[in-house]
């Protein structure tokens, strides 16, 4: 991220083959703001030294994440604030040209770091989940949502696609619960924090269930999926909480699949 001026910076690519990526972003962005959802504005693309990258608003505000770990008597307020913002960003139907979610998963399922147990049961059970028309936003988490003047702005829209929204929900469950945070030292040392991100999870989800419905079956679903989708992203620090999640979920057609082989 790089400033151009005091209203706008430039998001660049890390490498010239994200072009799609950008294009994607952008896209979920333009959408996003047409519906009046909360996201930074996006002004156009530029490329520098063959990388491709967007101007967006530039955002002065902390990191709702920064906020509650700087600020713990605003701590109350912000489960409202993330449980509203997510499910106004499900009430957008998403662009046919964005990439289908379950597409997406296979293509990380099928990455070496998943073990090919694991791999075989979350494909097969990822051909049964819904489709779902839904902006997808991937990412979604308090280091992702900044405030700014009169509201709050969601970013990082890497990950965007059309979903069915519980499968966002279960991603933003992995993550709140169990994700390692960068620069808070190791695993060891942030398993105190666990009571804290249960809390902050439950009150996310009750303020989510006040705005918009929630079906608990597909979230139950969608969880051991996106865990085993997520070891392609190779996050030691969480890779045995990843398998455990996975396995648990998908216990019954691992059985099946050995059974099959037997």
């Amino acid at each position: 991220m790089f400033a151009i001026d005091e209203d706008r910076v430039l998001r660049l690519a890390r490498r010239p083959d994200m072009r799609e990526a950008v294009e994607r972003e952008q896209l979920a962005l333009s959408t996003a703001s047409r519906s009046g959802a909360p996201v930074p504005a996006v002004y156009e693309t530029l490329e520098v030294d063959g990388r491709p990258g967007l101007v967006l608003e530039r955002l002065e505000g902390a990191d709702l994440l920064t906020t509650m770990l700087t600020r713990p008597w605003k701590l109350p307020a912000m489960p409202r604030v993330l449980g509203r913002l997510h499910a106004s960003l499900h009430e957008i139907r998403a662009p046919a040209e964005l990439p289908e979610l379950r597409g997406e998963l296979r293509r990380r399922l099928e990455s070496e770091l998943v073990p090919e147990a694991l791999r075989a049961a979350a494909i097969r059970a990822l051909a049964a989940l819904p489709e779902g028309d839904r902006l997808y936003h991937g990412d979604f988490h308090p280091g992702n949502v900044l405030r700014r003047a009169g509201g709050y702005a969601v970013i990082d829209w890497k990950n965007v696609a059309r979903a069915d929204p519980a499968a966002d929900l279960a991603r933003t469950r992995l993550l709140m619960i169990g994700a390692w945070i960068p620069g808070l030292g190791s695993r060891l040392l942030q398993l105190p924090l666990a009571p804290f991100r249960w809390l902050l999870y439950a009150a996310y989800m009750r303020a989510y269930r006040r705005a918009r419905a929630v079906d608990r079956k597909s979230l139950t679903v969608w969880r051991p999926v996106l865990a085993a989708a997520r070891l392609a992203e190779d996050i030691p620090q969480e890779r045995r909480r990843l398998i455990r999640i996975a396995r648990r979920g998908l216990n019954h057609r691992i059985a099946a699949l050995d059974e099959g082989m037997s």
